[in-house]
C-alpha cells in the first residue's frame, strides 16, 4: 500500500470490512476555510459505531463525502491548522474534534470561545456537538489517554446524570461492561447511594472488569442477573445486538423499568430497537441532546466545570488500567479499523494511530 502525501481511508458502504487508502487531491482554500492536518486518531468502539451508523437516519458517511459506493469513516482526534484563510484561525493551532480518517480535512470555520465551529452546509445535519473543534494543549504525559477517553466520556457523564435524576434508587444493568464508555459510567455510578450496578461482559473480560472495582457485581451474558433478579432494573445496552436484548428482557421480566440503547460495540449490532420489545420500550439515548439539556438547566460554565473535573479524574484513573497502543501510517490505520469492526481489540487497551 503506497504512502501518499495526502490520503483518505475509504470504506465500502455495503461491506464495512472492505477498507483501502486512496490518494486525496488538495484543492486551494476559499475565504473562511481552514485545512487541518491530522496528528493522531483515537480508534475506539465509537469509530466502529459511526461506520455501522453510516447509512442510518444519522448518516455519518455523509459527513465527509466519499466517491460513489464508498464512505469516509469519521472518528475523533487531534489536528493542527496547516493552512488558513480565516483571520481568526492561526496556522499551527492544535485542536481536538471530529475528523475523517484522512491525513487532511478542509472545514469552514467560525471562531467560538473555545475554538471554532465548522459551518460547512453539507454538515448542517449534524448536531453542533460534532461540529465544534476545541483548542487543545500541547502533548503531555496523559495526552493519549485523554484522546481515547474524551470522545467517549461525554456519554458516560450524561448517562450518569440522567440515571441519577430519573432512577435514583435502582439496579443499573450495563452490557459490554468492559467498554470504555461503560467503565466511565460505572465509575460515576459507584459514588451514588441508592444505585447498584451489574456489569455484564464476556467470560474473557470477566477478570479485567472485576479488577476495575467500579461495578458492584460482574457477570457474564450466560447469567446476567448473577443469581437473584433485583426488584427494579434499568438496562443500559452498549452491544446493539437484538438477540442479547431479547434474552435480557426474558431474564429480567417485569423487574425491567427502563431500557436505554447507547452503543453498537458488537459485530452484528442493529441500529434501530428490535421489534417486539415492549414494556419497557427500548429507546436510543443521544448524548448531545442530554448535554444540551443540562447546559440549559445548569448554565454552560457550571456544566463544563463539573464535566472537566470528572473527565480529569477518569483520565488519571485510566492510566492504571488502560494500556495505550501507538501505531502510525496508513497500513496501521487500515489494520486497526478492521480489528475494530471485527471486535478483536482487547478491552484493556486503546489504540492511537498517527496518519504519518
Amino acid at each position: 500500500m503506497p504512502v501518499q502525501d495526502t490520503w483518505d481511508l475509504m470504506v465500502r458502504r455495503d461491506d464495512l470490512t472492505a477498507a483501502e487508502v486512496r490518494q486525496a487531491p488538495v484543492a486551494p482554500l476559499r475565504p473562511g476555510e481552514v485545512r487541518l492536518a491530522a496528528e493522531r486518531f483515537a480508534l475506539t468502539a465509537i469509530t466502529a459505531t459511526y461506520a455501522r451508523l453510516g447509512e442510518s437516519e444519522l448518516p455519518f458517511f455523509d459527513a465527509f463525502a466519499g466517491p460513489e459506493g464508498y464512505g469516509r469513516v469519521p472518528s475523533w482526534g487531534y489536528a493542527r491548522v496547516e493552512e488558513s484563510r480565516h483571520p481568526g484561525i492561526a496556522v499551527g493551532t492544535r485542536y481536538f474534534g471530529f475528523l475523517p480518517l484522512s491525513t487532511h480535512v478542509t472545514l469552514v470555520a467560525e471562531p467560538t470561545e473555545r475554538g471554532f465551529a465548522d459551518v460547512a452546509p453539507e454538515r448542517d445535519y449534524l448536531h453542533p456537538w460534532y461540529r465544534g473543534y476545541l483548542r487543545a494543549e500541547e502533548h503531555d504525559a496523559p495526552d493519549d489517554h485523554r484522546l481515547l477517553l474524551r470522545p467517549l466520556y461525554p456519554a458516560s457523564f450524561n448517562l450518569a446524570e440522567f440515571l441519577v435524576r430519573k432512577h435514583p434508587a435502582t439496579t443499573v444493568l450495563i452490557t459490554s461492561a468492559s467498554s470504555k464508555t461503560a467503565v466511565g459510567l460505572a465509575a460515576l455510578l459507584s459514588r451514588q447511594e441508592g444505585i447498584t450496578t451489574i456489569g455484564v461482559t464476556s467470560p474473557g473480560n470477566l477478570g479485567f472488569v472485576r479488577g476495575l472495582g467500579h461495578y458492584d457485581t460482574v457477570t457474564t451474558y450466560d447469567d446476567p442477573a448473577g443469581g437473584e433478579v433485583p426488584e427494579s432494573v434499568v438496562l443500559v445496552d452498549f452491544t446493539g445486538q437484538a438477540g442479547r436484548l431479547f434474552s435480557l428482557y426474558e431474564r429480567f421480566g417485569s423487574a425491567l423499568k427502563d431500557a436505554l440503547l447507547v452503543g453498537y460495540t458488537h459485530p452484528g449490532a442493529e441500529i434501530e430497537p428490535p421489534e417486539g420489545l415492549t414494556d419497557p420500550e427500548p429507546w436510543i439515548f443521544f448524548t448531545p441532546s442530554e448535554e444540551q439539556r443540562l447546559i440549559e438547566k445548569d448554565g454552560e460554565d457550571s456544566y463544563r466545570t463539573r464535566y472537566q473535573r470528572a473527565e480529569d479524574a477518569l483520565v488519571k484513573d485510566a492510566r492504571s488500567w488502560l494500556s495505550v497502543t501507538r501505531r502510525s501510517g496508513p497500513e496501521a490505520l487500515v489494520d486497526t479499523y478492521r480489528s475494530l469492526i471485527a471486535g478483536d481489540l482487547p478491552a484493556h487497551t486503546g489504540t492511537v494511530v498517527a496518519p504519518r
